[in-house]
């Protein structure tokens, strides 16, 4: 965005895990960018794909399989019980390959080379968390929530209380706050877009600044 806008100040409200995609707000010029941790607050919506039977040592689709075990017992109604488990506020473990820095470093950094760290536990607030349906051993959820909730951990802490483990297949931010991706440009998009027409799409927030809504997928 710096360098499509020649902007000298452009910052985030929160990033996507890699392999995630969906809403990131962005604050383009220095008045938007002081203001993006008032966005950071905002509750967050998502649509998650989650597999049962399968653990997988970063929660998601991209890590080492740990364990399997036969999700076939598991029923629809047990799984509507687990989530109502997992709805409302409570305390969740940010999982190791997540950005948390401890003694200053990522500890995905330290999960690459296959150290694990006890990790303080958060509180966060699940607001929603509805079922969308059962394929198989595929759960396709919706999930309503705080800052601060990783919803790969909210998997496998699923797939757990179910006894079969779990973890995190596909992720899709739909909201962040009043931002939604009905609304929102693919980064894609963005790249092949004119300045005139980004800046035709920024929000403003006060004088001569301005946020946008981004949808794609996140690069670090």
């Amino acid at each position: 965005m710096r360098r499509r806008l020649g902007a000298g100040r452009v910052g985030h409200a929160g990033t996507l895990d890699p392999m995630a995609e969906g809403v990131v707000v962005l604050g383009v010029g220095r008045s938007a960018t002081k203001d993006l941790h008032i966005f950071m607050q905002d509750e967050k919506e998502y649509d998650a794909v989650m597999v049962l039977g399968v653990s997988t040592d970063s929660q998601d689709a991209t890590g080492k399989v740990v364990s399997r075990r036969d999700p076939g017992i598991v029923s629809e109604e047990a799984v509507r019980c687990a989530l109502e488990k997992f709805t409302g506020a409570q305390s969740q473990v940010p999982p190791m390959y997540s950005a948390v820095k401890q003694n200053g470093r990522p500890l995905y950094m330290l999960a690459r080379r296959g150290v694990v760290v006890p990790r303080e536990a958060r509180l966060i607030h699940i607001y929603a968390l509805d079922l969308c349906g059962i394929v198989g051993c595929e759960v396709r959820l919706r999930v309503r929530c705080s800052k601060g909730t990783y919803v790969r951990t909210l998997c496998a802490d699923v797939g757990d209380e179910l006894g079969c483990g779990g973890h995190l297949k596909s992720l899709v931010r739909t909201r962040v706050g009043r931002f939604t991706l009905r609304d929102a440009v693919r980064l894609d998009d963005i790249r092949r877009m004119p300045p005139e027409e980004i800046e035709r799409r920024l929000l403003p927030v006060g004088s001569g600044s301005g946020t946008m809504c981004e949808s794609g997928v996140h690069e670090s």
